[in-house]
């Protein structure tokens, strides 16, 4: 197993490691519902360094990327992050990716750590014949997720500037003031739905940032966050999990990501959405409350009117709404908001209504 370079950090905080993705990683610390809470009332902070990181670089790098990823490549300005995907010639996601355009033909790749391998291959197979440079930064980098309303208040005291908060799906490069002149590219970006900041930093140095942070964060109250509390976090928010809720056997137009598809441009899969979109789309994604009590997890069931119309893809308790919450593909026919459909949670229907995600709404949420 895979180890990130905060992994004797993890051991003496006292965190419950669990293999995930290949990697030895932090399950929970202080209990997963105890994390969950800090991470939404104060300031939490996650080592997501098994996540992939590539550099791409080189004349034609952008015009590269706008031909194999779905989004408006040309609306991202340096300093700039989009959310994007990775498509085969079936439009099945190959991944979800994040890009940080860091300058003219110079970016930065984050992917889904099982996925790492797959995509490097996928994407090196796919490089023209010269010019471009892809290369695998993940080993000589970590990836430290800041995340939580008070975040602001801990980064800066880190970070060799003023008052003005990075703005949302912005970035900076920088040298942290603590540890003094470690490099950082400091991201506003996240995975909770909360003001949150991600920073990569070289692995030497990873685990000084941590304590940093940690320190700087007494005040706010700062803790330790696990992979337990972030799987309920994203839920709460109806953000997508890789080999859950999309893979290479779903589309974009059928897990409700229509909006990060640019139709005006060519890319890898754009005629197969095209065909789906113009000929209906037979699965689509939808969210649910469970009504009745139970907790509804992957691969129940889902039911209406005693007929079988899908699958959960993910499911848990939220904390927040305290209520039994899921994803799932149904039956397109079957995914109006509103729709009562039932949950086989162990043996037992569990009543469960369709609704809009985010299930969590948090007025000015990440302002």
């Amino acid at each position: 197993m895979n180890k990130t370079p905060l992994y004797e950090i993890h051991q003496q905080s006292g965190a419950k490691i669990v293999p995930f993705a290949g990697w030895e990683m932090p399950l929970s610390y202080s209990g997963v519902t105890d994390e969950h809470h800090t991470v939404r009332s104060a300031v939490g902070l996650f080592d997501v360094s098994h996540m992939g990181r590539f550099d791409l670089s080189g004349k034609g790098a952008e015009r590269y990327l706008d031909q194999i990823t779905p989004g408006p490549i040309r609306k991202l300005q340096r300093g700039g992050a989009q959310y994007s995907m990775l498509l085969n010639n079936h439009g099945g996601i190959i991944d979800d990716i994040y890009l940080y355009k860091k300058g003219v033909d110079r970016f930065l790749i984050i992917v889904n750590a099982a996925n790492r391998e797959k995509d490097f291959k996928w994407m090196t197979d796919h490089l023209p014949s010269t010019g471009v440079l892809l290369k695998d930064v993940s080993e000589e980098t970590a990836l430290l997720a800041l995340q939580g309303p008070k975040s602001w208040d801990v980064l800066v005291q880190v970070i060799p500037f003023g008052k003005e908060e990075i703005p949302i799906r912005n970035f900076i490069e920088t040298e942290l003031v603590s540890p003094r002149g470690a490099k950082a590219l400091v991201t506003r970006t996240g995975y909770t739905g909360e003001k949150g900041y991600e920073l990569v930093v070289p692995s030497g140095v990873a685990a000084a940032v941590w304590q940093a942070l940690m320190e700087s964060g007494k005040e706010a109250k700062i803790k330790p966050i696990g992979l337990g509390a972030r799987d309920i976090l994203r839920l709460e928010m109806g953000y997508l999990l890789y080999g859950h809720d999309i893979n290479e056997e779903t589309t974009p137009l059928s897990a409700d990501l229509r909006r990060f598809i640019d139709f005006e441009k060519e890319f890898i899969g754009k005629e197969a959405l095209a065909r789906q979109s113009s000929g209906g789309i037979a699965k689509k994604l939808i969210g649910f409350e469970i009504l009745t009590g139970g907790i509804p997890r992957e691969g129940q069931t889902i039911y209406s009117d005693q007929r079988e119309i899908g699958t959960v893809s993910s499911g848990n308790f939220s904390p927040m709404l305290k209520k039994g919450i899921g994803m799932g593909y149904v039956d397109a026919r079957y995914a109006e908001e509103g729709s009562e459909i039932l949950v086989d949670i162990r043996g037992k229907a569990a009543a469960a209504v369709i609704v809009n995600r985010p299930f969590y709404k948090k007025k000015n949420r990440g302002k």
